[in-house]
């Protein structure tokens, strides 16, 4: 596993398979259109999900996915953590 990206709100390690990825409470990721199908697992903590014009509130455990070029976003309610599949 190899960290892959990090900053004061996030890390991104990526594995052969998916990534696992770590948000800080209140950081958002997403809030674009531009991405491949994606499957998030949620491991812990709640998250602010939008998918297009919907939004709602999730809890891990919950798995979550993400149509090809669609507005998504997630913002962290609490500290949270996700293995990331993409398509």
């Amino acid at each position: 596993m190899k960290l892959i990206k990090e900053n004061q709100k996030w890390k991104i390690y990526q594995t052969d398979e998916f990534k696992i990825c770590y948000r800080h409470k209140d950081s958002i990721s997403g809030d674009n259109e531009i991405n491949p199908k994606e499957t998030i697992h949620f491991i812990s903590g709640s998250a602010e999900i939008t998918l297009k014009k919907k939004t709602r509130i999730i809890k891990s455990p919950e798995t979550i996915e993400f149509p090809e070029k669609t507005y998504h976003k997630i913002k962290a309610i609490t500290d949270i953590s996700f293995i990331l599949i993409e398509e």
